[in-house]
């Protein structure tokens, strides 16, 4: 007749044994790939993110208005905010399931509050602008329109040579001269409104280089201050689950197994 009481203790010492072999010291490895798959894919979010931002902060600066392009900067640097906090709260959620996977497979039992998930930093203020590069508008205005100006009077030049008297010439040269003054206004504008642009398509990818370079430092070091808060947390949970899994062993050992018997 089969001694199920037998089995059951044979059965249960073998699944004890499986689990000592769990508490060994793995938890430390799994921790550590989780924490650099979950900061890898955090970098990642982030990095879209700054790239979706990128995009539409050059779509403003092509087309939006003075007023608009004077508080971009302003929007820029709220906006970097927003996607800071983002990828802390994404990552802190991600990172949750398999934290309590590694406990699970191993029956720890962790304190309450532990792991303990590190404060987010927030990117801070932008970095000061760069130094003005001379401003050269009005001179390469000025040269344009001297070009342009040199184009309306090719009709005064011209009139001999068709012709016709060269008289009409002082007439027509106040027309030219208006026109070389439009040019000079037209062009002036033109390549001060383009300066303007280039240096705010400067400043954006300052801000947003700064704020990269600050979530990724930030990550890091969170990344270092949870890895020693779960690590002893975990290395805690798991000698205790090992003491009570030697004490569980030892108490069906087949001698004292045997006397129950």
């Amino acid at each position: 007749m089969p001694d199920r009481y037998a089995d059951a203790v044979l059965a249960r010492r073998r699944e004890l044994r499986e689990l000592r072999e769990r508490l060994a010291g793995g938890h430390r490895g799994e921790l550590r790939s989780c924490l650099a798959l979950s900061r890898l894919s955090a970098a990642r979010d982030a990095s879209a993110s700054l790239a979706g931002l990128r995009r539409e902060a050059a779509e403003h600066v092509r087309r939006g208005d003075r007023a608009a392009r004077d508080r971009l900067p302003e929007h820029v640097t709220a906006a970097v905010g927003t996607i800071a906090a983002a990828t802390a709260a994404r990552w802190a959620a991600e990172l949750g399931p398999p934290l309590r996977r590694i406990a699970t497979e191993r029956g720890l039992a962790l304190e309450p509050g532990r792991p303990r998930m590190p404060a987010p930093r927030p990117p801070g203020p932008p970095p000061p602008p760069g130094p003005a590069t001379p401003d050269r508008t009005l001179l390469a205005g000025m040269v344009d329109a001297a070009a342009l100006g040199r184009l309306a009077l090719l009709p005064l030049a011209a009139l001999p040579l068709a012709g016709l008297p060269a008289l009409g010439g002082p007439a027509l040269a106040p027309l030219a001269v208006g026109v070389g003054l439009t040019a000079l206004v037209v062009a002036a504008r033109a390549r001060r409104t383009a300066a303007e642009r280039d240096r705010l398509q400067r400043r954006v990818e300052q801000i947003i280089g700064a704020a990269a370079a600050a979530i990724e430092a930030d990550l890091d070091r969170r990344l270092v201050e949870l890895e020693l808060d779960a690590s002893a947390a975990l290395d805690a949970a798991v000698l205790r689950r090992r003491a009570a899994v030697d004490r569980e062993l030892a108490s069906l050992a087949p001698d004292r197994a045997g006397s129950r018997g």
